[in-house]
């Protein structure tokens, strides 16, 4: 495949982080939010596997790549968890009502750890699963069945964490009390658990960019993305609520997140290129960090409610309405930290 920029990756970024926001919108109907959460997390990674397909090719080694994703993931996940520690420290003196002493200490050990405040938990799982990947992808490569051995061994990996988040009933760690300790070992356990199994979706995606290196006509394309698309919505409907942040997923939610995602990439490869949508997904990360941790999303939800009693709307008008208007809201700090704070986002 050639080394050029895939503006159908930008652009499912930019849905994916459409969808991340209008997933978070509380009142959103339960079935709509359970195919949304199916695969809009999913989505990222396996972008990130495509991209580790393109990338194979690259003159650069695989060590000068890491430190450049080091840069680019690890120091913004420091610079915004410094910011909303920030915020809640403030909060904590003048509003002692709203967060206690303990639970200040309690996410200033999930910063530490990795385990991540709000939307933060993307960014360590997304670098320590993508180094994972690159490593695996690198054990195999020029191997007699190395795509078929990779598989095997990603599908042993997910296995064993899906096990160990059964066995230690890690979706309950988030409402039990322990000690300090014992919520650091609990963080960092959930973090590797994370790394293992989203797995599959980067090797999804790595087979997805090694397939589709060829041309296809556009017909096909939005054909069976129609296709992929519809099995995802069926399929994500006959299961409960995948949430990677708490480790909420099964066997058969791999089906239904790998259905979405291939359908909408098959339909955004097919679509002319949407400088908006493009712009969101290259800007992904920072919507990502901000749009909760920094209320910009509870703020326009605010004012959208009571736009409503002035333009009657039905609820899935005024939902979709609220994630864009969240996104138009994002445009001038995207610019703020584009233009005064790269250094924030590991960039020079």
């Amino acid at each position: 495949m050639p080394n050029k920029r895939l503006y159908y990756l930008d652009m499912a970024k930019g849905v994916g982080i459409f969808l991340v926001i209008l997933g978070h919108i509380e009142y959103l109907d339960p079935d709509i939010k359970r195919w949304i959460a199916s695969f809009h997390m999913p989505l990222f990674f396996v972008a990130g596997g495509v991209l580790a397909y393109v990338k194979e090719a690259s003159p650069v080694s695989l060590g000068e790549q890491w430190i450049r994703r080091a840069k680019g993931i690890l120091v913004p996940y420091v610079s915004f968890s410094v910011i909303m520690l920030t915020m809640r420290t403030f909060e904590y003196f003048v509003q002692p009502e709203r967060i206690t002493g303990r639970e200040l200490i309690k996410e200033l050990i999930e910063s530490l750890t990795g385990y991540g405040l709000y939307t933060l938990w993307f960014l360590p799982a997304y670098f320590l699963s993508g180094l994972l990947f690159s490593l695996l992808c690198r054990s195999q490569r020029g191997r007699r069945y190395g795509q078929l051995r990779l598989g095997f061994y990603i599908f042993l990996l997910s296995g064993f964490g899906l096990l160990m988040a059964s066995v230690l009933h890690v979706t309950e760690y988030p409402v039990t009390e322990g000690t300090f300790g014992w919520y650091a070992v609990m963080d960092i356990l959930i973090v590797f658990l994370r790394a293992l199994i989203v797995q599959p979706f980067f090797w999804l995606g790595h087979l997805y960019g090694k397939i589709s290196s060829g041309a296809e006509k556009k017909s096909m394309l939005c054909l069976s993305g129609l296709l992929f698309l519809g099995m995802g919505i069926f399929l994500s409907g006959q299961l409960p609520v995948m949430d990677l942040h708490y480790l909420i997923l099964s066997p058969l939610h791999y089906g239904a997140a790998a259905c979405s995602c291939a359908g909408l990439l098959n339909l955004l490869r097919a679509a002319p290129v949407s400088r908006a949508v493009s712009y969101l997904g290259r800007n992904s990360l920072i919507i990502m960090c901000t749009h909760t941790g920094m209320f910009v999303l509870y703020y326009v939800s605010l004012g959208m409610f009571f736009v409503r009693k002035l333009i009657p709307m039905t609820d899935l008008v005024l939902y979709i309405s609220i994630a864009a208007v969240t996104c138009a809201a994002e445009l001038p700090i995207i610019w703020i930290f584009n233009r005064y704070f790269k250094y924030l986002l590991g960039r020079t």
